[in-house]
């Protein structure tokens, strides 16, 4: 956009399909005009559904029919419950690698992020998605409590007041950076109680009344000037930047429904600080992230040890404690480049190129054709890199698409003039990556919606005919149930090799935890260097945080690193189990629950075949069929957050286990503190750990025993509720005719499907 929010012509740039595109992109990514045509037909469908609701409650409302009537009125709002949970790309980079500049380009808004929005010193979520309603730009901003930032204030001031010869320089400096951003510099030499004054706080009440502040402009430049206060800092303005006591700001932008309807960008600060509640979002955010962006400058994308590190300190929160599928690796800059220093290090000369010095544009020709040799150099240094990573591929079933990398220049995708074409920008490539996730939600939701709606229409179709035969439908259910109990039995069957399979990779985990455990400990809590200097508030901010702090210098997390042998026993297993939930299996094992839920049916083929010349209990068997397959896709979900659960349980009962200690190591302070507060953590894991481990293994087991059969009594319940209603109920609805509207359905559905 230009200056007064009017689209320019290199938004609209049709997205580019060279080789570097995968062929999955090509197949899940359809054609604007055809993701138009889906969301029509959802919304015919929706249409449909209601006039269908509509004359349930008008004919039927105070009839005999009334508890049938219900379940199906109730069955069809079901269908807009549909797959909520947006797709969540996480997007990494250090200071100055040009994240805010490449989330502008792709977003089409020049203006919307403000420059080095990722400040080395601050910790601000920003969470960027659609806005569908209107044509406004809008900003949620969400405060940390004001409890949260009295204690952070404390613990700021203590490292403000420390000698010279204490003080960490990272930790120091934060502490610095955050009262001057708030108070101003004078606020370093104030009382904790004069900080806390109400009237500190007048330019923003939102914070003092716990509620969120809603920003509201006509275009992007004007909110940017408005948020830069909550989400950097700025040297110049002491006292003015509020980002301090900031969790998150939600971004939403108007005219991105195609790409980011469905679609949320999370940009993650690559550092973290004391305050515990920022931290815990910041990670929880990271377990939720289905694909991750790590962003670098492309002069360092071949030696990038930061991005890598951060991959691999933060791996098990992203596979088997989260979501993650697939990463892309983007190396920004490219148009920052000095064609002959670039030639001589490359010993290339112009004929290698094709290009002659008589041509009148062989300065830019030149120019070009280094910044593509050196992309595609580029490339394959990431790619080889990336296959040296073992501790990230052990993570993850890598196959070929699970990396992808691009090459971008947000300067020259918005300049007026651009020597780049649009597409040797890749940034149309990233901003179709958005659309085909984008996509693959909405073809997802309407199957899923017009599916169901199918099956609810055969299960009032059924009920038309008066003079069936109840014993057939008694029999057909009788027959169903048996069927029900016999499924069942072979997921127990399953479930339990799992469990005891599980069980015995625990319980051996579990005893070289115990006996690794101090050793363990002391690479968290004792300092690398030798003096040691200023660690004692590294550690004095893990004990605050309940075992778990970030920084600049990289993650500590002492619950996680205590049973970091346990994890390491049941990685693979837990993979192997919760496999084919994230989409980047190679192949599919036995072991998977997910495929054994697909395998899960009540309603054989040669059962359908059966009752063929029997319309309707055909009518009945097709409802049945419907309800089946539909609760599997929408399972799929609530299985994906139970995983997360069940995996983060193993750290969660440590953290419950150490919460004493790290409370009283957090208290004590002055010198001597540092050896003081290690010598109370490695006390109580010497003390605790003949049964701190045998209790996390307890803990992990009894969680997966829960929400597997919270899982499994949900299929149970909503095919049993389904079979009642369909199959035992002798009502009839002898007014309603519905064959239109299944026709109407079959002819959308062939639509989405083509």
């Amino acid at each position: 956009m230009d200056n007064k929010g009017n689209k320019r012509p290199y938004e609209h740039v049709t997205p580019s399909t060279s080789h570097e595109t995968t062929k999955r992109q090509k197949q899940q990514c359809p054609s604007p005009e055809k993701m138009g045509d889906v969301t029509r037909n959802i919304r015919l469908a929706k249409l449909i559904m209601t006039k269908v609701k509509y004359k349930l409650r008008n004919e039927f409302e105070n009839s005999s029919t009334k508890k049938l009537t219900q379940y199906i009125r109730e069955s069809i709002s079901k269908l807009d419950e549909g797959i909520k949970k947006k797709t969540t790309v996480g997007v990494f980079g250090k200071t100055g690698a040009g994240k805010s500049s490449l989330i502008n380009a792709v977003l089409g808004e020049r203006y919307l992020l403000p420059s080095g929005t990722i400040c080395a010193c601050t910790s601000v979520i920003i969470q960027v998605e659609a806005n569908v309603t209107d044509a406004n730009y809008i900003a949620v901003i969400e405060f940390i409590s004001k409890q949260e930032w009295e204690d952070e204030l404390e613990t700021l001031l203590k490292v403000l007041s420390e000698d010279d010869e204490e003080r960490e320089h990272e930790i120091f400096s934060t502490a610095n950076d955050k009262i001057t951003a708030l108070y101003g510099e004078e606020g370093v030499f104030m009382t904790k109680e004069y900080l806390m004054n109400d009237e500190r706080f007048s330019e923003i009440p939102e914070f003092l009344a716990c509620q969120t502040k809603n920003i509201t402009c006509k275009d992007a430049s004007e909110l940017s000037g408005i948020i830069a206060s909550y989400v950097q800092h700025d040297d110049s303005s002491p006292g003015g930047c509020y980002w301090p006591v900031v969790r998150s700001v939600t971004i939403k932008i108007p005219n991105c429904k195609d790409f980011l309807e469905h679609v949320m960008l999370v940009d993650l600060p690559g550092t973290g600080d004391c305050n515990k509640s920022r931290d815990q979002m910041w990670r929880s955010k990271l377990r939720d992230c289905s694909t991750v962006w790590i962003v670098s400058e492309i002069t360092r994308a071949g030696s990038e040890k930061e991005a890598w590190e951060i991959l691999s300190t933060s791996i098990r929160d992203m596979a088997q404690g989260g979501e993650c599928s697939s990463i892309s690796f983007i190396c920004t800059k490219t148009d920052d480049i000095n064609p002959q220093s670039y030639m001589r290090s490359a010993k290339l000369i112009d004929e290698d190129f094709h290009i002659t010095s008589e041509d009148p544009q062989c300065t830019n020709k030149r120019k070009i054709a280094c910044i593509k040799h050196r992309n595609n150099k580029a490339k394959e240094k990431v790619r080889k890199n990336f296959n040296q990573q073992d501790t990230i591929k052990k993570h993850f079933n890598c196959d070929d698409k699970f990396l992808s990398v691009f090459t971008v220049s947000s300067e020259e995708f918005i300049k007026e003039s651009p020597l780049l074409k649009p597409e040797d920008t890749e940034i149309p490539k990233l901003k179709n990556l958005l659309r085909m996730y984008n996509d693959t939600h909405t073809n997802e939701t309407a199957n899923l919606y017009v599916s169901g709606a199918l099956g609810i229409l055969s299960l009032i179709e059924g009920f038309k005919d008066t003079d069936t035969d109840m014993r057939e439908r008694f029999n057909l259910y009788e027959k169903l149930k048996i069927n029900l109990q016999d499924a069942d039995q072979h997921m127990q069957e399953y479930y339990m090799n799992v469990y005891q399979y599980l069980k015995e990779h625990l319980s051996n985990g579990a005893t070289e935890s115990e006996g690794n455990c101090i050793e363990n400990a002391k690479t968290v809590i004792v300092p690398k260097r030798k003096d040691g200097r200023g660690f004692h508030r590294t550690l004095t901010a893990l004990c605050k945080n309940d075992g778990y702090y970030r920084s600049k210098a990289g993650e500590a997390d002492l619950n996680g690193c205590l049973v970091k042998r346990m994890y390491n026993h049941i990685d693979k297993e837990f993979s192997d189990f919760f496999s084919d939930l994230q989409g980047n299996v190679i192949d599919v094992t036995e072991k998977s629950l997910q495929a054994n839920i697909n395998r899960f049916t009540i309603i054989t083929d040669d059962l359908l075949h059966s009752y063929e010349n029997y319309p309707v209990l055909s009518h009945m068997l097709k409802f049945l069929k419907t309800e089946e397959k539909n609760l599997k896709v929408m399972l799929k979900p609530h299985i994906l957050q139970r995983k997360k659960k069940i995996y983060a349980s193993l750290a969660e009962s440590i953290k419950a286990s150490m919460q004493p200690c790290y409370q009283r190591a957090a208290k004590d302070f002055g010198p001597g503190s540092m050896k003081r507060k290690q010598a109370v953590l490695l006390e109580h894991i010497e003390s605790s750990r003949n049964t701190m481990f045998k209790e996390a293994q307890e803990h992990m087991l009894k969680t997966f025993d829960d929400e597997m059969n919270e899982t499994f009594m949900e299929i149970k319940a909503r095919l049993k509720e389904a079979m009642e209603h369909s199959l035992r109920d002798v009502n009839t609805l002898p007014r309603m005719d519905v064959c239109e509207e299944i026709q109407q359905l079959k002819k959308l559905i062939t639509h989405i499907d083509d």
